[in-house]
């Protein structure tokens, strides 16, 4: 520990003044408030919607492998479609197409229609439904996008993604990575897969902020694509979060953190840091629709932002947290007389209280200088480096007891001495002719005190004493 220095500070009668304790008690027309606790809920979806975007655009008539793209489309999503239905009751498919009410001549840009709205067991209706479409007019890909968000049911259990499939790019003028940034910020769908056909490396770009963009080229790679789509969008998405010490290592655990909406600010889940049977981060179970910031508990706390987690996949999320835990104990006392608080601000920014710690507890810290207070009386500050992956155990001394037994009513002050003829005013109170009692730090004391009806400077009196740590000292006055 760094030199322990002592000054002025208040003087609590009838707190313990190594330490105090506070008990909080809600009481409502004498009915005593019982708060019931929540646990948090894994996130798993009742129902897994898939929207299919299908591009019905004139150059969609193109010849594809063996037959044209939107024949090829058709044909291979009927075949996915039919056998994910018949394996997953939870899912649910419906299509919306674009491009195939008017001729390209008219360019309109607001041709796209729900043709085979959601439901179940929608693989014959779809294929039968899309066998009456013939490509032939413009490609608004941002507008379809947007009104395809309106296609989902209103469900708040279901998990929602949509699916691209095109072979060019937009061509009304819509902006597709603005729409499906403002989708993934209302937490309506997923960032949405882009399956390109035969899509040339200019659209492939303009396609990449859009979402997750697989390129086909053919019949087997198209069926493969959607279905490595399809998989992933039904498979449980989980997470776990790293938080690494000062080497880089995921040891750092049992701190509490908080998940919040990027966009809303909204608290989406809360969670306290655990490491599993097998010694690593525990698996979250997380909703992958929306962007999270991750704001860790420690003193001062830390921030991750901007988090967008795979859908259908294990993501590990990491961040740097270099705590180093303090512990301020009291030497030879018991935490039921010793709980006394801690005030730890940081040395950037000491007028600001960082934390308030319960003495004979812990607190988790990020590793820097810090200046510590601890209200005994008098108080004790010091100036201490925390250093992750350390001991940092700090102690002090019990107190001992200070016992008046008054034969009037006094005003009265107590004081340290500090050496080289130096007082340190602890506190000044009243004695009303009760016995009482006060807890010192051990160390060399006056006090000072005056009769109430004595008017009289020359009647005051001084008595000195020493306090020694577990022990009483009784002054008659």
């Amino acid at each position: 520990m760094d030199s322990v220095r002592t000054n002025n500070t208040y003087f609590h009668n009838n707190f313990s003044l190594c330490a105090r304790a506070v008990f909080l008690v809600l009481i409502l027309n004498t009915n005593y408030l019982i708060l019931s606790s929540q646990q948090t809920q894994v996130y798993k979806p009742t129902v897994s919607r898939i929207l299919f975007v299908l591009d019905g655009s004139g150059s969609m008539k193109q010849k594809y492998d063996k037959t044209s793209k939107f024949e090829t489309a058709k044909e291979l999503l009927f075949k996915l479609i039919d056998s994910v239905e018949h394996k997953n009751p939870n899912v649910e498919f419906a299509v919306r197409v674009f491009g195939f009410q008017s001729p390209n001549t008219l360019h309109n840009c607001k041709d796209s229609k729900l043709v085979i709205p959601f439901a179940k067991n929608n693989a014959t209706k779809i294929m039968s439904e899309l066998g009456h479409i013939t490509p032939q007019g413009m490609s608004p890909i941002a507008y379809s996008i947007q009104a395809g968000a309106g296609d989902f049911p209103d469900d708040v259990h279901s998990l929602n993604s949509i699916v691209l499939i095109t072979d060019g790019e937009e061509t009304c003028g819509g902006d597709p990575c603005k729409i499906s940034k403002e989708l993934l910020a209302k937490r309506i769908t997923l960032k949405p897969f882009i399956v390109g056909l035969n899509v040339d490396s200019i659209a492939y770009e303009k396609f990449k902020c859009m979402g997750t963009f697989f390129a086909t080229n053919n019949e087997a790679s198209f069926y493969h694509a959607v279905g490595v789509i399809i998989k992933q969008t039904l498979n449980t998405t989980t997470a776990q979060i790293n938080l690494l010490d000062q080497n880089g290592n995921p040891t750092v655990t049992n701190i509490p953190f908080t998940l919040y909406d990027h966009s809303t600010g909204k608290i989406e889940y809360n969670f306290i840091h655990t490491m599993n049977e097998k010694g690593n981060p525990d698996t979250l179970y997380l909703d992958p629709v929306g962007v999270y910031d991750l704001e860790l508990h420690t003193f001062p706390s830390i921030r991750k932002n901007d988090i967008e987690l795979i859908p259908g996949k294990h993501n590990i999320i990491a961040l740097d947290a270099p705590v180093a835990d303090l512990n301020v104990t009291c030497i030879a006392a018991s935490i039921a007389n010793n709980d006394a608080q801690v005030l730890v601000r940081t040395e950037s920014n000491p007028k600001n209280i960082l934390n308030v710690q319960d003495l004979n507890g812990q607190g988790k810290y990020l590793g820097a200088r810090y200046k510590t207070e601890i209200l005994t009386a008098p108080e004790i500050l010091w100036d201490t480096t925390l250093i992750p992956l350390a001991n940092n155990d700090f102690k002090i001394p019990n107190y001992g007891t200070l016992s008046l037994i008054p034969t009037d009513n006094f005003l009265a002050s107590v004081y340290r001495e500090q050496g080289s003829g130096n007082l340190l005013m602890v506190e000044r109170f009243e004695i009303n002719g009760k016995n009482d009692s006060y807890r010192l730090q051990p160390g060399q004391y006056r006090i000072v005190y005056k009769s109430k009806k004595n008017y009289h400077s020359e009647s005051t009196k001084t008595q000195q004493f020493t306090v020694e740590e577990g022990k009483t000292v009784v002054l008659n006055l």
